[in-house]
């Protein structure tokens, strides 16, 4: 990596400037050394030094991956609204979820007969959630899909 001679020049005048600022008594030795900061940076930046003595670095193949942080992005776009309630397709998917879950237990979750035994497993706020047609928030989306969660347990117990 070579330095331009010109630079070096510009450089060198610039501390010379100001080294005779601060000893003449034009400025203060503190202020004196600013302004020759303050040079030497806008000689650096004019003479395109920056561009001169870039490395060249490997490039590195950029892999989008499942599970990576823009998948995780679009899903959350993908998820809420812009009144961050839970959209409606969503909605949907997870009373799907649900019936077939409650289904794996024997429970028709559109049989009104069956409804005290729908509340029973899900619980009756989660069940009244999910037969509402108001959007949830996050949080109650959340609650929703433990207690989903939880109903794969509920084989194994008699």
């Amino acid at each position: 990596m070579s330095v331009p001679v010109g630079l070096i020049v510009r450089v060198a005048a610039v501390a010379v400037v100001a080294a005779a600022l601060g000893f003449g008594g034009v400025l203060d030795p503190t202020h004196a050394a600013l302004l020759g900061c303050l040079g030497l940076a806008a000689v650096t930046v004019s003479a395109g030094a920056a561009e001169e003595w870039t490395t060249d670095w490997p490039e590195r193949p950029f892999e989008s991956r499942a599970g990576g942080r823009s998948a995780v992005s679009d899903l959350g776009w993908q998820v809420f609204g812009r009144d961050r309630l839970v959209r409606g397709r969503i909605v949907d998917r997870v009373r799907g979820l649900a019936a077939a879950r409650l289904a794996l237990l024997g429970v028709d979750a559109s049989d009104a007969a069956q409804w005290p035994e729908v509340e029973r497993l899900l619980g009756a706020r989660v069940a009244n959630g999910l037969a509402s047609a108001r959007p949830p928030t996050a949080r109650t989306l959340q609650t929703w899909l433990d207690a989903i969660d939880r109903l794969g347990n509920e084989r194994t117990t008699p």
